[in-house]
């Protein structure tokens, strides 16, 4: 069976984002494939391509259908900041205990880990220790920063955008945190820059004053049911409601992504 090119795209974000075992099997199943031949953790897919490999039409409320759709509401986190204190390779540590303060937390975790940083492994241990809100987390993160390097040798550059995406909060309660951030991750191998639009699940854990990954940086990740027009552009507010508001159909997805309420980050990418 021939992979769909967005099934494709989904599976080297799930890899790219250090998803764990279950989330390989789910983007196998997507591509067709045995879960035993999982795709490389980094290839050159076109994101703009769609299900049935023809390019996608512009989503309703982006600036070239003149839709009047009102656009996502600005919220109070700011992508790249919060914290008090500075941590390895610069990652901003001591969030307030407050639900902008995991939104922040989540944000910047998700942006530093998943990025070219990991290709220094004392660096990556050093995140992940500073990181984990236990040692079975430190644990995992370790492993799956390990495994991820092998495929890094031809990436030049590899990091997640947050200020031209969206965030949500699927959960909070003081105690715990479910954060979806919604956003590209863009990497350079052999000269070939691509672009990849997921949405992101982080869960945290208020621990020893401060917010910790629990199991693992990215808990789940999926696509939206369309990617901006212009994948390397910045959508405009409208398109990103109009992209967030629908439900994804592909199996394997976070399908809940259209009941939340997304919001752009404060200092979000114009």
């Amino acid at each position: 069976m021939t992979a769909r090119p967005n099934r494709k795209i989904v599976a080297l974000a799930a890899l790219a984002a250090l998803v764990v075992v279950a989330v390989i099997a789910v983007a196998a199943y997507r591509l067709g494939q045995d879960t035993t031949n999982a795709p490389a953790p980094f290839g050159t897919p076109t994101p703009s391509t769609t299900a049935s490999g023809s390019s996608p039409s512009p989503a309703p409320g982006s600036p070239s259908t003149g839709s009047s759709q009102p656009g996502l509401p600005q919220g109070p986190a700011r992508a790249g900041e919060g914290g008090r204190m500075t941590g390895p390779a610069g990652l901003p540590l001591g969030y307030d205990h407050t639900q902008t303060g995991a939104v922040q937390a989540a944000t910047n975790y998700l942006t530093w880990m998943n990025s070219i940083r990991i290709k220094d492994k004392n660096t990556a241990d050093a995140m992940a220790t500073a990181t984990a809100a236990d040692h079975k987390t430190r644990a995992a993160m370790i492993e799956s920063f390990d495994l991820l390097r092998t495929g890094l040798d031809n990436v030049s550059d590899a990091q997640t955008e947050p200020t031209r995406g969206a965030y949500a909060v699927q959960h909070y309660d003081g105690a715990s945190a479910s954060i979806y951030v919604w956003a590209p991750y863009v990497f350079t191998q052999s000269g070939h820059a691509s672009q990849l639009w997921s949405i992101f699940e982080i869960r945290l854990d208020w621990v020893d004053g401060d917010w910790k990954l629990t199991k693992a940086l990215v808990s789940r990740i999926g696509g939206t049911a369309v990617d901006p027009a212009d994948p390397t552009g910045n959508p405009s507010s409208a398109e990103k409601q109009s992209i967030l508001s629908r439900t994804p159909a592909d199996p394997g997805e976070i399908t809940d992504s259209a009941e939340q309420e997304w919001l752009e980050y404060a200092n979000a990418a114009r």
